[in-house]
């Protein structure tokens, strides 16, 4: 699943994971409401969410607080906001790391061993 607002992002996410490989995005939302009501909809439906902490409507730390409630799927938050202290509140509810958006290789690195950790567990 990926949350992100601004097109252009989430196109290069899109063109990232299929780089990888052993991706699908299930859904593409570009609000938090949007977001919340997918994972509400589709619970189980996916396995990680690439999510902006910045949306035009609402805040991915509102869905980031959803998902640390109870929804069973694994976070990446990718923001251009991703200081120290925003990394530290970010892992503290449950995201596996938070990126920022300048550091497209550390993305792809950490999806790439996303996947090798899935291929491992299945």
């Amino acid at each position: 699943m990926l949350v992100e607002d601004v097109k252009a992002t989430a196109e290069l996410i899109a063109e990232l994971m299929e780089f990888v490989g052993g991706f699908r995005i299930v859904a593409h939302c570009v609000t938090e409401s949007a977001a919340q009501h997918w994972l509400l909809d589709h619970p189980g439906e996916a396995d990680l969410v690439v999510l902006d902490l910045m949306l035009r409507e609402g805040s991915g730390f509102s869905v980031l607080s959803r998902i640390a409630a109870g929804s069973p799927v694994d976070v990446v938050v990718f923001s251009d906001f991703a200081s120290p202290a925003v990394v530290r509140k970010c892992r503290s509810q449950g995201a596996l790391d938070a990126i920022s958006k300048s550091d497209y290789r550390r993305l792809r690195v950490f999806l790439e061993k996303y996947r090798g950790e899935q291929v491992e567990a299945a």
